[in-house]
Parts: structure tokens; C-alpha cells; sequence
């Protein structure tokens, strides 16, 4: 399941319609829809929904591991992902990781929009 899937999954589980869910954390619906699903989603947005909805695990929705909801020992005790160090908690690392998985993905949709230019301009 990719991370768009997961943040669908979220708005449904806490019973939000999805065109609220997006507006209240900045995002566009539309960007979940259709083709756009399989595209990347930002660092920034993923900031927005883990600070708009403390009580998602980070682990979950960056990289699927784990379970969906965090419990509120987890939440209070946990570190914010702004204050806490690379060489820190892990999720800190899975952060890194899944940032360094976006950053693959987008590497690659650059890659395949700039072949498609190229075959445009040959024409």
C-alpha cells in the first residue's frame, strides 16, 4: 500500500469526508485520485497530516509498519519528528527513509517526464 493509499485510509477511519480531510491539512483531493494516486506525496504534506493528526503513527503512514493509531502514552511520550535527532528514535530514521523513498520516487517521474519531452520536442 502506498503512502496516498494510507492517507486515505485515515480520513476513513476517523469518519472525516475526504474533501474536508484535505482541506483541513492543505492538500488538494485531487491529488489522490486516479494517476495521482502512485505519485510521491511531499515531505511537507506528510508533516501537515502527522501535525494536524498527532494520534497517526508516523512509522505507519511514512512506511506502513505498525498499527495506524498511536496510543496516548505513545503520543505524550513520544518526541515531535521537528525536535528530534537524526542519530535519535527511530522515528527519526524512518523519516530519513521514507524521505529518501520520495525523493527516488520524484527522481524517476522527473526521469520519465524528461523523455517525454524529449519524444514531444522530437516531433
Amino acid at each position: 500500500m502506498k503512502v496516498k493509499e494510507r492517507v486515505l485510509l485515515i480520513a476513513e477511519k476517523k469518519g472525516i469526508s475526504k474533501t474536508e480531510f484535505f482541506k483541513d491539512v492543505g492538500l488538494s483531493y485531487a491529488n489522490f485520485k486516479g494517476g495521482q494516486k502512485n505519485t510521491a506525496l511531499s515531505s511537507d504534506a506528510m508533516i501537515a497530516i502527522l501535525t494536524r493528526h498527532p494520534d497517526i503513527s508516523p512509522a505507519w503512514l511514512l512506511l506502513g509498519e505498525g498499527k495506524m493509531m498511536r496510543t496516548t502514552e505513545t503520543i505524550s511520550s513520544e518526541p515531535q519528528i521537528a525536535a528530534t535527532s537524526f542519530e535519535g528514535p527511530s522515528v527519526s530514521k524512518q523519516l530519513v527513509t521514507a524521505l529518501e523513498q520520495t525523493i527516488k520516487a520524484q527522481e524517476k517521474t522527473i526521469s520519465a517526464l524528461e523523455g517525454q519531452v524529449e519524444l514531444l520536442n522530437r516531433k
